[in-house]
């Protein structure tokens, strides 16, 4: 039984390793391709070469979002020129565990050769029991979710990688035929993949900043994809305290599961304390730097070229004169924090979740679901009185309208611009003496295999505030 594991990295110096070190414990040979890393993980990646682990590096010159594609290519090529007999997709942060490669080999044996098997993704969180002094972070991650796994990921047969009508969909958590999802065979419980996407407050930062950049450079041709980076986005620009707050979850709320790591010690591997070794790589905000400003600097360069090219094009008229004016300092001034809970003046009468999060993995901090049809909150007035409601919400439904009503009167209607950008509702609130009837109509709902909920708006705060205090 010949294993071959394909993997498509880019920028993950801190974890690229003993990733390969580990997985090749597991496979016969590894193909990785580096799609133009600025941090380290190539010259970590050619030192594993020349020392002589069985590894094959490939790249392209394309700057395109064209993961998928690259790793259905090296499917093939592991069929094709490795004679694998199962090929293992993985993508850096994602570390093969189980009982034994000898065990995987007969399981294997064993599997219908023409459909994929599957194993479940644990995802593994930093906390702040980790010990900052390990610098190999499938040893310094212990702490994973409690709760099942959701997510899974393929491993394809050769008769299948050699079959030019079937390829991975994006991430490789499925095969199809066409249009047509293939039927996988679960491996038995005990294999699964630890993944370690969140493995540092550095690397959230390098992680979120460069794929909302990469998104909004490339315009329309990458509109719809890697949305959920959008509020992590949003969070470090405007709020970097709950950024930073959201990446180490309560150890509470996770099962301590220390990963076995099989691969050799490390030799070309930066310590988390930014001190480089050999000269391969860095970690920490050395990384961040060193990953980010080569980008940032494309990124430049090329709207410099597109002003360049356009003044050439333009009839040559005298540009007008730039005209001096007054700051006004409303226009910059940010608004004033609102004090208190993030929730508070209303209670819930229907359509309104409990209390979930933090959530990592989604940049999350504390947050309730708004249900569809219609969220029915219940505000109680002493007097008649203005009011203020200022609510910061998302949905992760395209073309999410709602329409806020107070006892029965219309005073918002709102159409959210992108899935997962937070936004911020606010509305006057007329109230009246007694009970108030504020309700959330929204046009869309979310439902998935695992959550029959009808989910329509995520709600970070939700405040009833008097009039003079907003």
């Amino acid at each position: 039984m010949r294993l071959v594991a394909v993997s498509i990295v880019k920028n993950e110096a801190d974890i690229i390793e003993p990733f390969v070190r580990h997985t090749l414990a597991w496979v016969d040979h590894h193909l990785v391709f580096d799609h133009d890393s600025t941090d380290g993980t190539r010259e970590i990646l050619a030192a594993l070469q020349r020392e002589g682990l069985p590894i094959t590096l490939y790249t392209d010159d394309d700057l395109g979002n064209l993961q998928q594609a690259r790793s259905n290519f090296l499917t093939r090529r592991a069929a094709q020129s490795f004679a694998a007999d199962w090929i293992l997709p993985l993508d850096a942060d994602e570390i093969l565990t189980g009982p034994s490669r000898a065990a995987l080999g007969k399981i294997l044996t064993g599997l219908a050769p023409d459909r994929p098997a599957s194993l479940p993704l644990l995802n593994y969180f930093p906390t702040t029991e980790d010990d900052a002094s390990i610098g190999n972070p499938v040893l310094r991650l212990r702490h994973c979710e409690s709760t099942p796994p959701r997510t899974k990921k393929i491993m394809v047969p050769r008769s299948l990688a050699l079959d030019g009508n079937v390829s991975a969909g994006k991430g490789s958590h499925a095969l199809q035929r066409g249009t047509d999802v293939l039927p996988d065979q679960s491996l038995p419980d005990g294999y699964h993949l630890a993944h370690l996407a969140l493995r540092s407050p550095q690397h959230q930062v390098l992680r979120v900043v460069l794929a909302e950049l990469q998104k909004l450079s490339r315009g329309q041709a990458h509109a719809g994809l890697d949305v959920h980076y959008r509020l992590g986005f949003q969070l470090l620009a405007e709020n970097p305290d709950l950024f930073f707050a959201t990446v180490c979850p309560p150890v509470a709320s996770l099962r301590l599961q220390p990963i076995a790591y099989q691969g050799a010690a490390l030799r070309y591997h930066a310590s988390v304390q930014d001190q480089p070794s050999q000269g391969l790589g860095l970690t920490g905000w050395n990384r961040v730097a060193r990953a980010l400003l080569p980008y940032l600097e494309k990124l430049a360069t090329s709207h410099g070229r597109l002003l360049d090219a356009a003044a050439s094009t333009a009839a040559a008229t005298p540009a007008p004169a730039a005209t001096i004016h007054v700051i006004n300092l409303a226009d910059i001034l940010p608004p004033a924090k609102t004090s208190g809970p993030a929730f508070s003046g209303f209670v819930a009468q229907e359509g309104w979740g409990q209390p979930e999060g933090p959530v990592p993995a989604a940049f999350l901090p504390l947050f309730h679901w708004g249900y569809a049809p219609a969220t029915r909150l219940l505000i109680k007035s002493d007097t008649p009185r203005q009011a203020r409601l200022v609510a910061d919400a998302l949905t992760y439904s395209e073309g999410q309208t709602v329409v806020i009503e107070l006892n029965g009167s219309p005073v918002l209607r709102y159409a959210f611009t992108r899935t997962n950008q937070k936004e911020q509702l606010t509305a006057p609130l007329q109230l009246r003496t007694g009970d108030n009837h504020l309700v959330f109509h929204y046009s869309q709902a979310l439902v998935t295999d695992h959550d029959a909920r009808k989910l329509a708006a995520i709600f970070l705060s939700l405040r009833i505030l008097d009039a003079e205090s907003s």
